[in-house]
């Protein structure tokens, strides 16, 4: 079959939707034509063959609006001209979206439709209730006057977890429609690893916490630094890692210092894919305090790498922990909850072995990418044969 797949970014603009794209592309691009329609960026050629992906991108302009995205918002004038154009070159089978925050590309939903061709959308996002009051309101207004519409006109919808079909099917999508593929991990790259970085901090850690994401309101982090408050004082050779970029790292830094825990939380900054492995390897308990989440890459990464995991009950983030097994899950904003949790793990360094196996006997046998595209070409040609037959 001839695959279209359509995003505003594409490898190599790094994000979660991006990702998933350019690994599950990859792979489907081993037994079908698979063609990426995206955006050209600086840096990046207006066409190119990538792992056996024929990739086509159009020029558009850029705007920042942080408050709303985290990557900027992007118009792109050519694109109903550029689909159809190559639409009547290569004949696509099959559209299929992922994401529907950015109209210019949306407007592959009106297209395929037009044209009778089967459309799909791979769901990365819930609904955007709760993230901050603003976004929620923005992004309730925006679902109101059109993202519904693009949902609408799914022929299939693919959430990439069980708590994105439940919460979307909220605005009367009917659910018979929506399949769920999750997220994916690559097992041979993130595996277990040295544990580099609980090397690096051995003399002044005992235990280490491992957080990667955006510092961000929404990934709920001064309630890990208040919960850590409470651990270090019976536990003052335990160490926090916190991995990665955003607009709070000024507040969250200020609150370490008005707490006092400047020798036990450590902010590393931006870490190299490449290195990454080795950070999550070194995790004694990988940690996630989510206020707002899907099914983050970050989590099914620490798995791969066999980290332990605390997780808040935000979003997916439950369906990656099974209880005692690879993990525990708290009540998201529960300090208190929390604190215990991260106690009980430090007192049974027996437990924390035993959840290292089971994570990365979970994220092999449930997560890996070879399964997740495997799945998501079954659910190709199902759709196809389905859709043929209505038409």
């Amino acid at each position: 079959m001839n695959v279209c797949l359509v995003n505003a970014f594409f490898h190599p603009y790094t994000g979660g939707t991006e990702k998933h794209m350019y690994e599950l592309g990859r792979r489907v691009a081993k037994r079908e034509n698979v063609f990426v329609y995206t955006s050209k960026l600086e840096g990046t050629k207006a066409q190119e063959v990538l792992e056996g992906m024929k990739i086509y991108r159009t020029d558009v302009s850029t705007y920042k609006m942080p408050l709303i995205y985290p990557p900027p918002f992007v118009i792109a004038p050519k694109v109903k001209k550029e689909i159809q154009e190559l639409d009547e070159k290569f004949d696509f089978d099959i559209f299929h979206l992922h994401g529907r925050w950015y109209p210019s590309f949306d407007f592959v939903a009106k297209y395929a439709k037009s044209k009778k061709k089967l459309f799909m959308l791979t769901l990365h996002e819930a609904r955007p209730v709760g993230i901050s009051p603003l976004i929620t309101f923005l992004g309730t207004l925006f679902d109101a006057g059109y993202g519904k519409k693009v949902l609408r006109a799914a022929d299939r919808l693919i959430a990439v977890c069980k708590f994105v079909k439940e919460d979307i099917a909220k605005y009367g999508i009917n659910k018979g429609k929506i399949e769920v593929i999750y997220n994916g991990v690559d097992t041979e790259f993130f595996k277990p690893s040295k544990k580099t970085f609980k090397e690096k901090y051995s003399d002044r850690f005992d235990v280490l916490l491992v957080f990667v994401g955006r510092l961000i309101q929404q990934k709920g982090l001064t309630y890990l630094i208040d919960a850590m408050a409470e651990v270090v004082r019976e536990y003052p050779r335990t160490g926090v890692l916190i991995t990665g970029r955003g607009k709070e790292k000024e507040k969250l830094e200020a609150r370490v210092r008005k707490l006092a825990l400047d020798k036990n939380i450590v902010f590393s900054g931006f870490i190299p894919e490449e290195q990454l492995p080795n950070l999550y390897s070194s995790a004694d308990i990988f940690v996630l305090p989510s206020l707002w989440e899907v099914l983050p890459i970050a989590l099914l990464e620490a798995l791969a790498c066999g980290a332990p995991l605390l997780v808040s009950d935000a979003g997916g983030n439950p369906e990656v922990v099974e209880k005692s097994v690879n993990g525990f899950t708290f009540k998201r904003r529960d300090t208190q909850g929390l604190a215990e949790k991260i106690r009980m793990m430090i007192d049974d360094e027996k437990m924390r072995k035993r959840m290292s196996k089971k994570s990365r006997e979970i994220a092999v046998k449930k997560f890996d990418w070879e399964q997740i595209a495997k799945r998501t070409m079954e659910c190709y040609r199902e759709s196809h044969e389905e859709f043929s037959k209505r038409e």
